[in-house]
């Protein structure tokens, strides 16, 4: 599914088969400039996450670089092993290579931005120098807590990280210990990655930031487990309904074949939820008026939310039509299940219009403008063809009704009546 603003992630992407698979088949595949961040709760899942990450790359000329937070390299190798990954001919061949804090331009009490993006830049010269066509790296972000680390340069090492894949043939997940990071630091990661890895599943993240302007974040407002579970929810929303149109298009005779209500339910969520970074995004526009990468930010998601308002509604409409609603512009009549009405030229246009707009409301002037065109009357001759309207709708018991949102103007909705098929 494409929308405008949004690069979904391709079919492969997530970790491949299920929990019946075994371990040592799961793959997780992340394309070229991916920069995940995974926020993990156990050993387990993070030696999980690594060895299908590499599980995918190793064998696809692909190197594969993984900075552990282990006492050595042999413990390391150990644990991808015991996650199913079979190191051997990788760590032979230098198609897998391992990094430890002791390697890492790091001091302690010190971390360099600078330096661990030189880091980053030697690590990708030396693989296609290798004739590697690119890297794929995990980093255990344990190595960070230096005493005394100053975890604000974290944050910024991260968005300049994000800046630096979109450059250079690389994808990257950094790894977070949810028991070794306090909330603030886990948050500030959250808002730092583009996409994030929650129960295996590769997200879009909409807490991302593009900017370093950590003071414009909402420190302390962001409840950790809520925003992962949100955006888990959200991405198995989002596939859920690329799978729900395709087979709604494959077999479009019989639209009771995939549940519309929920199609246009998820649709509407997502639009809200759209709406709520929007004003998130505009707030940070009073706070900074003159940043440029918020009104892009802003103007995608006004596109956005205007495609998921239309994807919504032209659900609604296929819902209210399946559901035995039915409307002829040539003989001027609305049917229900077997009886119909005739309607006048200016009820069958207002009628149109509100089809059309199905569970979008839609302001008296919209309306009028949109059904009537020049033929444009007061806002109280509106109100006595929506009230007829209203009242040819209940006389065919159109399982229906046209309600007034205060301060937003009209819109069809159907009602959810009790036994309703």
């Amino acid at each position: 599914m494409n929308r405008p603003g949004h690069t979904a992630p391709s079919a492969e992407e997530g970790l491949e088969g299920g929990v019946s698979g075994g371990a040592g088949r799961r793959r997780l595949r992340l394309s070229e400039h991916t920069h995940a961040g995974h926020i993990y709760g156990s050993r387990e899942e993070q030696l999980d996450i690594t060895a299908a990450f590499f599980r995918a790359s190793l064998g696809e000329r692909l190197r594969c670089v993984y900075v552990h937070d282990d006492s050595d390299d042999t413990a390391a190798l150990h644990g991808l092993t015991r996650a199913g990954l079979d190191v051997s001919v990788a760590v032979e061949s230098a198609a897998l290579q391992l990094a430890d804090r002791s390697q890492l331009p790091a001091k302690p009490g010190e971390f360099s931005v600078d330096a661990v993006m030189r880091f980053i830049a030697e690590q990708v010269r030396d693989a296609q120098a290798a004739g590697y066509e690119g890297v794929r790296g995990v980093g255990d972000m344990g190595w960070v807590l230096l005493p005394d680390p100053n975890l604000e340069q974290l944050a910024v090492y991260e968005t300049k990280c994000t800046a630096a894949m979109n450059a250079v043939a690389v994808a990257a997940i950094c790894q977070y210990d949810r028991s070794r990071f306090d909330e603030s630091t886990l948050f500030d990661m959250i808002c730092a990655h583009p996409c994030l890895i929650i129960a295996g599943t590769l997200c879009e993240n909409p807490y991302y930031v593009p900017e370093a302007s950590f003071e414009d974040r909402e420190r302390g407002s962001l409840d950790i487990d809520h925003a992962l579970g949100n955006v888990l929810a959200r991405e198995r929303q989002e596939r859920w309904l690329a799978v729900a149109e395709v087979e709604l298009e494959a077999d479009s005779a019989d639209p009771r074949s995939v549940d519309l209500a929920r199609l246009a339910s998820i649709y509407e969520h997502m639009r809200d939820y759209k709406l709520a970074l929007r004003d998130r995004v505009r707030w940070r526009m009073e706070l900074r008026p003159h940043e440029s990468s918020a009104r892009a930010e802003l103007a995608a998601l006004e596109r956005e939310v205007e495609w998921l308002d239309r994807r919504a509604s032209l659900w609604r409409r296929r819902e209210l039509q399946s559901s035995g609603l039915l409307y002829d512009p040539v003989t001027l009549t609305m049917g229900y299940r077997g009886r119909a009405v005739g309607l006048s030229r200016l009820e069958a246009a207002l009628l149109r219009v509100l089809l059309d707009q199905a569970a979008r409301p839609c302001s008296a002037a919209q309306l009028s403008r949109s059904a009537w065109g020049r033929e444009t009357g007061t806002e109280a001759q509106l109100r006595n063809y929506i009230l007829r309207l209203r009242t040819k709708l209940e006389m065919l018991a159109v399982p229906a009704s046209i309600v007034t949102i205060r301060g937003r103007g009209y819109c069809l909705t159907r009602e959810v009546l009790s036994g309703d098929p």
